[in-house]
């Protein structure tokens, strides 16, 4: 790709030549309280990890996460955007009271090549940046956490596009420091693209953005499963369940959706979606979002509250459902909705991977 009469690696060296000089990440004094940001960073995504690779809601949780993590790039971007609309348009489905978004360029182009580079393995970590990157005596000996975010400095120096917030995930996961790519750690700081001399307080910045991104992380799978659990409880005791499970199943990869989108989905007419729809709200399977306007949006109870689409519930947790009908077996329950959920992800797959 060519910009004016520079290819993008003369244009990466360019950028770098004319930014700030400023000292490596991994060359800053370590104190008492980096090495405690360094800590609880390497454990909090050591634990989002280990819960991403054992959890029956990983492929759910990855495309939920690759949302988010794109959100916060477009932010550091500069992209007045919020996590509501970045989700609104990954499932397809307007929010209402939001404004068409308008513009020259594409906010969302980067967003299928990068899960696509989140997803290949058997790639070294320097393949496929537009840069070489300048690597210091004492950069293997260094943190992996530590290597991952100089290079992603020096990324930002080079590159002002998206790139460099997205790729720091992608980095974490070919250099081995995660065994499962974990979208949600997409990040940054806008200082890092015009350098900076103060290097120490960086590193704490990053480390710590880390940290909190693996514990919310780790809360949202858990959001996850607490609705899946939830749903196979209610739906074990109906008499009828109809299509409830298969909503049940296409609400994890589209946690806002609408009944034109469930018809088109389940095959189903206009009619036949909203009152399935309002069937589940019923059962506190979804919650409506959008306020009996025009149209009527749905979202998975977690990804609303989280998004603030609704207040979150008050009063002591509900109890989990028994189910109402016992001769079921439950494992049985939780095979058929495995099952399900495996067709739907077979017959929706394109749309499940962000396609």
């Amino acid at each position: 790709m060519r910009i004016g009469n520079m290819d993008r690696d003369q244009l990466c060296g360019y950028n770098r030549a004319m930014a700030r000089p400023s000292p490596a990440l991994i060359s800053v004094p370590w104190t008492v309280e980096l090495a405690s940001a360094l800590e609880s960073a390497a454990a909090a995504i050591a634990r989002l990890d280990a819960r991403v690779s054992a959890s029956s809601v990983a492929s759910a949780w990855s495309l939920r996460a690759a949302w988010s993590g794109y959100a916060t790039a477009l932010q550091l971007q500069g992209v007045e955007i919020d996590e509501a609309e970045v989700f609104a348009w990954g499932t397809g489905v307007p929010l209402p009271g939001r404004q068409h978004r308008s513009s020259l360029d594409d906010p969302f182009s980067a967003f299928d090549g990068w899960r696509r580079s989140l997803a290949a393995t058997g790639h070294h970590w320097q393949e496929q940046l537009p840069f070489t990157p300048e690597l210091d005596d004492g950069f293997a000996a260094a943190p992996a956490l530590l290597r991952a975010c100089e290079v992603m400095r020096q990324f930002a120096l080079a590159d002002r596009s998206i790139q460099p917030w997205l790729w720091l995930p992608v980095l974490l996961h070919r250099m081995g420091v995660t065994q499962a790519p974990l979208p949600s750690l997409a990040g940054g700081h806008k200082a890092l693209r015009f350098g900076s001399l103060q290097a120490g307080p960086q590193c704490l910045r990053l480390l710590r953005q880390m940290t909190r991104a693996a514990d919310q992380s780790i809360a949202s799978i858990d959001a996850i499963e607490d609705d899946r659990r939830r749903a196979i409880y209610a739906i074990s005791g109906l008499h009828r369940p109809g299509l409830l499970t298969a909503l049940a199943a296409a609400l994890l990869h589209h946690p806002v959706t609408s009944p034109d989108r469930i018809a088109e989905t389940l095959g189903l007419t206009l009619s036949g979606a909203g009152k399935l729809l309002d069937r589940a709200a019923s059962m506190a399977l979804v919650r409506e979002v959008s306020g009996r306007r025009s149209w009527r949006v749905y979202a998975a109870p977690d990804v609303a509250i989280a998004l603030g689409l609704a207040p979150a519930l008050r009063g002591r947790p509900r109890k989990a459902l028994d189910p109402l009908v016992p001769p079921k077996d439950i494992d049985d329950i939780v095979s058929t909705f495995d099952r399900e959920m495996a067709e739907f992800d077979a017959r929706f797959g394109s749309l499940a991977n962000g396609a």
